[in-house]
């Protein structure tokens, strides 16, 4: 991707991101979302950990927010 090719991720930054990414994609998925592509959710979720971000509900909703209108994911938690 663009602008990531400097950036690298220690082993459990990675598996953090992994799994963030597989959760977020099924959230969006179950939300009925069909105009996010992957790659863009990748790219938002690397973003925030290359700004340093490793919590993963942080980076989960950090990177849902902008992809998706509202927060809806949210409304039953």
């Amino acid at each position: 991707m663009r602008g990531f090719q400097a950036s690298s991720f220690d082993p459990q930054t990675l598996i953090i991101l992994e799994t963030v990414f597989d959760e977020a994609w099924l959230t969006l998925k179950a939300e009925g979302n069909q105009t996010v592509r992957p790659d863009e959710l990748a790219r938002s979720l690397l973003r925030l950990a290359m700004e340093g971000e490793r919590d993963p509900a942080r980076l989960h909703d950090g990177a849902l927010k902008g992809l998706v209108p509202a927060a809806g994911w949210r409304a039953g938690g």
